[in-house]
């Protein structure tokens, strides 16, 4: 099977690697199979026939090989040589013979050569395996069996169990021993000798080869490398800047009693010193002892970053924020609970959560006034007294911080083992707090007394079930409370006021020997006491980490969702400036235009709505200067050579300018606002009042000029012609400084926004009321296509459809889109009269927060009602397509008054006049019939926004119409009867 190899290999010689590859030694097999035979096989009668030839084969001469070691433990040593040389086999027959009639410690027949000395022990193993002998068998077998081969890089040490155990309670501490050194660049114990040699080190315990050594060496040194490692860790967070806060320093403290805590435990799950003159130590035992610090330290290094396999180039490093340092904790005590790992583990974590969070828990509970007002962190450092306090030589010099600004100072991220609820009420509160000290510094929550209450964890079921229920909490578990040393009495006692003065009466060094005075660390000892107290398992009450930590942040939240109501309630309830219900009627009523003594002084100061083209020169006039620049005829000859602005008052006009900026126009403006606002009322002891917002609205409303871009296609505002001329404009209001927040900039903003689509509205209306005075039967017979008659039909046709469609979409804007979403808001925002206080102070609540949790909240659902009425007047970004269809509509209606206009004051022919206005009627019809087949499909998408029927809330409130579910409200108003989409009606 295998060929033929002359030259088979020598092993003896070095070899020659210079010699070629092809006359390298070539191997031999060991072993030859002959090929079976082309015949029949019978394996039962080559079976018998091999029995055969054995039983007639003469009988061998077995002479067993005896160790020379074996005999000397099982005979006698003077008669050893002796019996070895003279019959050998009769002296090992009778060893054998001797052992088997003994039977020491077995059970069975086989008979190992160990067993042949007198010396075995009866307690030995009854099995007849090799591997489950004692250990000294097992190791001299496996050495016998497969010797170590040499190499150089192995370092071997020999030592007893005794020597190796002395050892081991050094090193399992994580201080360097006799056998081990600390190595501090690869942060681990080396075997002594080889450090600097580069050799791997290999101890053997007596009894025990390398691979059992290395098996029971592996536990103690890894728990003396961890703990060392953890010492190094400790070194490095005490070296830590206090600019890195409290947590790191608590972390270090938590860290250190810890360490403490386990090297007591090491210590005394060492052997004793009197164990070491004993010959069977309990390795074993001891081994198996260590298993839980083992799986402790292990955890620990890894919840630091510290793993043995780890190497200290990367380590893992430790957060200084304490939020993410936290979270680490956290999380792995959260996976310890989970993973039900033993009870150690689990409260030494939790020990040192409880001592690490407990200053930034603190901390977060002084943010929201819990136990205490935080500390001044958002004025200015030379600030001493209030920031909101100031006095009138300084009040130039010392300007308010922006609120927002303010608010973006409070803290916003949160360690993970806070509840969400928590977490959502936290930041809110934080700034409710900013908020209250601002707008009522002298509320009770703010200037009460401290309490004494903290935030601590809960492990024990005492704890547990007495916060559940509301009830004082038991002492902390670990806490060890020591009074001090009593004094030793004198005979001449002091009265109570100054009985510490019985100090000085003592003789020098009576109170040296005072436990107190002594330096001794019984920091363990708190550990200790914590450990003991923990429980096995969580009660049933909260079943898992996460319900244990809602239970113990519950008070937290409270306070929080107290002082978050209370700010609301202010600011709903309070019957002074900070009434936010008076704020919203003030907007509503200016920047809405929903207040009639407004609207119409709006519309006598910018619009106009009369049938003939000339100035008016009445008391209504915008100034003096304006009366004498009216030399009669000649200002109206002027007159007649200006474009007539359809909708616009004529004195906006008169400086030939447009914008008409300037003194006059904010002057006349001016007393539109003032002059609108509510008459004062009489109470019932005859004083004359005006509520305090609308009194202060005189100075906060006031409008604007603002500088609007330029360029081609966006300079349409600076023609009088078009429906943006009135974009300059727009009216600005100055909340009180709290109500920064529920009326911000943005919030203003979309309120500009309907402000200037109001505008643009009125001025339509009021072109189309001058068109219809202009359009009067005579008018039209006379001045207006006094021969086409088909021009004047489609003159009246168009002007009646023109004034259906605004006249539809204004009452739609301000019923439906203003008033359908508006009112419900306000009517969640009533207060009852009977219950409102009349004090200027307001310090009670009312409970009426309109579903509000917060001002937070109510300040995204006034953002969000902003959002609605945009939403249903199209004037979204989202909604520009639709939106523009409105606007164009709107523009084709101005450019058809402005030709009527035209026509009537004879600066155009009616047969120049005719063919503008059939086109302009034509493309107001194409868009008209686009807006309300996109209204259409915006109404089939939106199913809720298909009933007519206004629903209400529980208790008969009226529910709002919505952005996009208005929109129905709109089609029903232009095409109730599908007017628009049956063309061959509209000719």
């Amino acid at each position: 099977m295998w060929p033929t190899f002359h030259q088979l290999s020598d092993f003896s010689h070095e070899l020659d690697f210079q010699r070629p590859l092809e006359e390298l030694p070539r191997l031999a097999p060991s072993f030859f199979v002959p090929p079976l035979e082309n015949k029949a096989q019978n394996p039962i009668m080559d079976v018998l026939k091999l029995e055969a030839l054995n039983t007639n084969m003469p009988a061998r001469n077995y002479e067993p090989l005896f160790p020379k070691e074996l005999a000397v433990l099982s005979l006698d040593t003077s008669q050893v040589m002796k019996e070895l040389e003279g019959s050998p086999t009769r002296a090992i027959q009778e060893l054998w013979m001797q052992a088997a009639k003994r039977k020491l410690g077995t059970k069975n027949g086989l008979l190992s050569w160990d067993r042949l000395r007198p010396s075995h022990s009866n307690r030995a193993s009854t099995t007849a395996f090799l591997s489950e002998q004692t250990d000294l068998v097992y190791a001299s077998a496996r050495h016998y069996v497969q010797p170590r081969l040499f190499n150089p890089t192995h370092s071997y040490l020999y030592v007893t169990q005794n020597d190796l155990l002395s050892s081991l309670k050094t090193t399992v501490l994580g201080f360097s021993s006799k056998f081990y050194v600390w190595e501090a660049t690869s942060e681990q114990f080396i075997q002594i000798g080889t450090e600097q040699h580069l050799k791997k080190g290999f101890m053997l315990i007596d009894g025990h080869d390398e691979v059992i050594s290395e098996s029971f060496l592996s536990r103690f040194l890894r728990i003396g490398t961890l703990l060392r490692r953890l010492d190094v860790l400790l070194t490095s967070l005490r070296t830590r800047s206090a600019k890195e806060g409290p947590t790191v320093h608590a972390l270090a403290h938590a860290l250190s009693t810890t360490i403490s805590f386990l090297r007591e435990a090491l210590a005394r799950c060492a052997a004793k010193q009197d164990q070491f003159n004993h010959d069977n130590l309990p390795l074993l035992a001891i081994w198996t002892h260590f298993a839980m610090y083992e799986e402790l330290l292990v955890t620990l290094a890894a919840m630091f970053g510290r793993d043995q396999t780890v190497t200290p180039k990367k380590y893992t490093e430790l957060e200084s924020s304490p939020v993410p340092l936290l979270s680490r904790i956290y999380e792995h005590l959260n996976l310890h609970f989970e993973r039900q790992s033993p009870s150690l583990t689990c409260a030494i974590i939790s020990f040192i959560l409880t001592s690490t969070s407990q200053e930034y828990i603190h901390e977060v509970a002084l943010s929201v006034g819990f136990g205490g007002q935080p500390t001044e962190k958002l004025s200015k450092p030379s600030a001493k007294r209030n920031e909101y306090e100031f006095d009138a030589d300084d009040e130039d010099e010392d300007e308010e911080e922006d609120i927002f600004d303010l608010l973006d100072k409070t803290e916003t991220s949160f360690p993970t083992f806070f509840p969400n609820s928590v977490l959502h009420a936290l930041p809110a509160a934080q700034k409710s707090l900013v908020l209250f000290r601002i707008a009522q510094p002298d509320h009770p929550m703010l200037i009460s007394p401290p309490k004494n209450v903290f935030i601590r964890w809960l492990w024990t079921t005492e704890e547990i079930i007495a916060a559940w229920n509301g009830s004082a909490l038991p002492s902390a578990p670990g806490t060890i409370i020591s009074s001090p040393p009593s004094p030793p009495c004198l005979p001449n006692s002091y009265v109570p006021e100054i009985a510490d003065f019985i100090m000085f009466d003592f003789e020098p060094g009576t109170s040296s020997s005072d436990s107190s005075l002594k330096i001794k660390d019984n920091s363990y000892v708190t550990l200790s006491t914590f450990i003991d107290n923990f429980p096995a398992s969580l009660p049933p009450i909260t079943p898992t980490l996460a319900e244990l930590t809602s239970l113990t942040f519950k008070s937290l939240l409270d306070h929080a969702s107290t002082l978050s109501t209370s700010l609301l309630d202010l600011f709903i309830n309070s019957p002074g400036i900070l009434n936010f219900r008076s704020h919203l009627i003030v907007l509503r009523s200016y920047l809405l235009m929903a207040s009639p003594s407004f609207k119409s002084r709006l519309l006598s100061a910018l619009f106009s709505d009369a049938g003939e083209y000339e100035i008016d020169i009445t008391a209504h006039s915008m100034s003096i200067r304006s009366l004498r620049k009216r030399p009669g005829k000649k200002g109206k000859e002027e007159a007649k050579s200006q474009p007539w602005a359809m909708g616009l008052s004529p004195n906006l006009l008169e400086r030939e300018t447009w914008p008409p900026v300037g003194a006059d126009l904010s002057f006349f403006l001016r007393t539109v606002i003032v002059d609108s606002l509510d008459k004062p009322r009489e109470t019932e002891d005859g004083k004359i009042e005006r509520e305090q917002v609308v009194e202060e609205a005189g100075w906060r409303l006031g409008f604007a000029i603002r500088d609007l871009p330029t360029g081609a296609g966006r300079d349409k505002w600076l023609d009088p012609l078009s429906i943006e001329a009135l974009d300059f404009l727009y009216m600005d209001y100055k909340p009180p400084r709290p109500l920064e927040i529920l009326i911000s900039p943005d919030i203003l903003s979309k309120y500009q926004r309907m402000f200037a689509f109001l505008l643009r509205l009125l001025r339509v209306e009021s072109a189309l009321r001058s068109l219809f005075r202009m359009s009067t039967h005579r008018a039209v017979a006379t001045f207006l296509f006094p021969t086409l008659t088909q021009s004047r039909k489609l003159l009246l046709h168009f002007r009646f459809i023109a004034q259906a469609f605004v006249s539809s979409l204004s009452g739609y804007v301000f019923d439906t889109a203003i008033g359908g979403n508006f009112d419900p808001f306000l009517a969640r925002l009533s207060t009852d009269a009977t219950t409102t206080p009349t004090s200027e102070t307001y310090t009670g609540t009312n409970n009426n927060d309109g579903g509000f949790s917060d001002v937070f909240e109510l300040a995204q659902r006034h953002s969000a009602l902003l959002d609605d009425i945009l939403s249903a007047c199209l004037l979204r970004s989202g909604q520009r397509g639709v939106g523009d269809l409105l606007r164009h509509s709107l523009e084709l209606v101005l450019e058809f008054t402005i030709v009527v206009g035209e026509l009537h004051r004879g600066r155009i022919q009616e047969y120049q006049a005719a063919p503008l206005i059939q086109e302009l009627f034509k493309k107001f019809c194409l868009k008209m019939t686009t807006l309300t087949k996109v209204l259409k499909g915006l109404v089939d998408k939106s199913p809720s926004s298909s009933k007519l029927v206004l629903e209400t809330y529980a208790g008969g409130r009226r529910r709002p119409t919505g952005g996009l579910d208005a929109l129905y409200h709109l089609l029903t108003r232009l095409d109730l009867t599908e007017w628009w989409t049956k063309p061959s009606k509209q000719d």
